[in-house]
Order: C-alpha cells, then structure tokens, then sequence
C-alpha cells in the first residue's frame, strides 16, 4: 500500500528504525528518536544503492515522489544519481552556484515586489527547482538539464506554475550573463519545446458532475485545512493564492465580509468577499485548529510562519481522483459558466472573480459597488453547490433572478 499523509504521521517510533515502503524503492526510515527520513534503494550497473532525500515533512511526500521521478529517469539515462551527488558537491563552489546567484538576483529584486510575492517566488523555486540545480555550478547547466527539471513540473499539469518557474529561471541566467557568471543562457528558446498554459489549460469538471466533486470533498481524510481550503474555494471561487494565504483580521463575522487586501490580490486591488452561512461555518470550524496563529489556513508543521502550500489544495483534488480533470482554478471557471447560465449578469460575476474592469471610469467606483446583489448571489451560489450534495438543480428550472 503506497504511503499517505494520514499513515505517515501515524507512524510511532520504536526501539530500533525501520523502513515502511512508498514503491519504486522509496522508503521512510523512522529513527527511535521519531525522525523520519527519506530514503531511495535503486540498482546501478548491478550495484544495489541508497541515496538520501531529505526528511519529512520538511520534504512532503508528494515531493520525494518527483524526487524520485527525477533520479528513475537519470538512471534510465545512464546517469547514477550518487555519483552524480558526489561530483557536484566535489567540484562546486558555493559562490557560483545556481541557489548563490539566485539569491542574489533575488536580494536585487526584491524591493520591487509585495512580501507575498517574493515569498511566493522563492518558495516556487525552492520547491521544484533547488533540489536539482540549487547545488549545481552556474556555468555548468545546459538546456537539456533544465528541461528535465521544468518536464517535473509539466508533467503534473501545472503549466501556469511551469511558465511562471520558467520566467524566473530565465530572470536568474539573464542576471548570471550579465554579471559574466555565465556566457549563454541556457533558459532562452526553452519555451518552445515545453506546453504552454491556455484559457482552457485550467481542468474542470463540469456542471452534472459537481455532486460528485462535493460527496468527495466532504469524505476527504485529509489536513482539516487543506479540506477547509477546499470548500472555501468551492463556496468562493477565490484563486489560491488568495485562499490559503487568508489571515484572521481579514474576516469580518459581524458583518459578513472578507476583505482581501491589494497587496495579496493578483490585480492590485483590495477585493470584499460576501461571506455565506457555509463560509462563516467553515471558519468558525477553523478557528479550533489555526484561531492561534495569523493564518487561517497554516501549515500544519509551522503553523506560526507559514499557510499551507500552494499545491495542498491540487493534490488534495489528486488525493480524490481529480488528476487532469478538475484544478483549484476549474471552480472560478465552474462558478462563472453556471452563474451566467443561472441568469446572473456578468457585471456581478466578473466583480466577484475580481477581473480587471477595462473601463477606466467605471473601475474608479468604490471597491463595494453592486455589494448587496453580490451577497445575494454569493449565498445562492453556496445552497446551489450544497444542493450538489443530493442533485443538480436544472438551470433551467431554477427559478432564478432578475438581472
């Protein structure tokens, strides 16, 4: 039976370590101490090997799986992942390593962007790129290795993340060519041979599956919070960024109103948020597990400096069976067809996705216009989703709303 975060904290330790198997020759060794470690046996050149992958939960579970996608795949290249390890650290020098410069381009940038943004930034390279290229001298990346690295990324499906990750790679070597650590740059025409995010790149399901989708979040086992996140962004079809970085002095329970600020909204805007009967529901719940720190969705091991990460919600849905077929970013598209199909005009839907408004004049109204309306529709769009949990109502027989 393949691992899961329920087992693994399950785990207790006892007198002498022991290994419990993921498959594919990954394993968690639990020390007596408690610490459990990540471990990978594989077979080189008739050699039976182990190479280390970090500890949990400071490396995931979904993590030491692409850990151990990468290293099957060098091996059936040829490449032996220790060795490889070995001649990295022999012949690197820590000032011109792809993590040194990083940093740098980093530190350079960094007045330029929201606290938000450039946390989110390094956490996107920390997580998917650093384990395989943060050690690596600068110099020595070609554009083959980098490929390899970002195909991780595009084989999970998450190409708005690969083009983003992609940009800032591309922004590192820039930064290393201009400064003569590199004399090409390794990223440039990458674009080419890796997918690309289109408007329908985001799945979701569609309207006569939504029962399901809901029957399946209610029976998630999961962390309370990533299941909290899940509903919220069914009940408020927030991007989720906005979700999972959401903090107690944003909701308002006496009025009924989450207010986003601009600093964490993708438009730059400070965005209200009608909060349902469901909604207040959920964080009230929440407030037993996360009413002590400043986020209302922490992470489950710091729960004191960090939310839970961008990719809990997405591989919750995976968890369900959702892989390639709905994303956190399929509920906007869901909530905005059936809300237009339920008769709603899209003046009201595009202020509650909080979209850029292109008239420049309109756009200057207060940040509530059309409140009153949004809190009707976002309490019918919560007893429509919980209406799921049995049956679809038929649009068509809804008996909706005046425009």
């Amino acid at each position: 039976m393949k691992l899961n975060n329920t087992k693994i904290k399950a785990l207790k330790p006892e007198s002498k370590q022991y290994k419990v198997s993921d498959g594919r020759g990954l394993f968690l060794l639990v020390h007596p101490n408690g610490s459990k470690y990540w471990r990978l046996s594989y077979r080189f050149d008739g050699k039976q090997k182990t190479i280390a992958l970090g500890v949990y939960p400071d490396v995931s579970l979904a993590q030491a799986r692409e850990k151990t996608h990468f290293i099957k795949s060098n091996i059936a290249n040829g490449i032996d992942p220790s060795e490889k390890r070995k001649e990295q650290r022999e012949n690197k020098n820590p000032q011109y390593t792809f993590k040194a410069i990083a940093e740098q381009w980093y530190d350079t940038n960094l007045e330029k962007w929201t606290q938000i943004h450039s946390r989110n930034i390094w956490k996107s390279l920390e997580d998917n790129v650093f384990y395989h290229l943060g050690e690596r001298p600068i110099d020595k990346i070609d554009s083959m290795e980098l490929i390899e690295v970002l195909r991780i990324i595009e084989n999970r499906g998450a190409l708005e993340q690969l083009k983003k990750i992609r940009q800032r790679c591309n922004h590192i070597f820039i930064f290393a060519k201009v400064h003569g650590f590199i004399k090409s740059n390794p990223c440039e025409g990458i674009e080419t041979v890796l997918k690309s995010p289109t408007r329908t790149n985001y799945n979701s399901i569609q309207l006569k599956e939504l029962p399901q989708l809901v029957k399946s979040i209610n029976n998630f086992d999961g962390e309370p919070t990533t299941k909290a996140g899940l509903k919220i962004a069914l009940y408020t079809f927030l991007r989720t960024n906005e979700i999972r970085n959401a903090t107690w002095d944003e909701i308002d329970f006496e009025n009924k109103l989450w207010t986003i600020p601009e600093a964490r909204m993708k438009m730059k805007r400070s965005h209200i948020v009608p909060m349902s009967k469901q909604v207040i529901e959920i964080f009230r719940e929440l407030q037993n597990y996360t009413g002590e720190y400043d986020y209302i969705f922490a992470s489950s091991h710091k729960p004191q400096t960090q939310p839970i990460s961008n990719n809990a919600m997405l591989y919750g849905l995976y968890r369900l069976g959702y892989h390639g077929v709905m994303t956190v970013h399929g509920f906007r598209h869901l909530a905005s067809t059936s809300l237009r199909e339920l008769g709603y005009p899209s003046h009201l839907v595009e202020k509650q996705l909080s979209h850029e408004n292109k008239n420049k004049i309109e756009a200057t109204y207060n940040k509530a216009e059309y409140l009153p309306d949004r809190i009707k529709m976002m309490q019918f769009w919560a007893d429509f989703v919980d209406n799921a949990n049995g049956q679809i109502i038929p649009i068509k027989s809804s008996g909706k709303i005046k425009k």
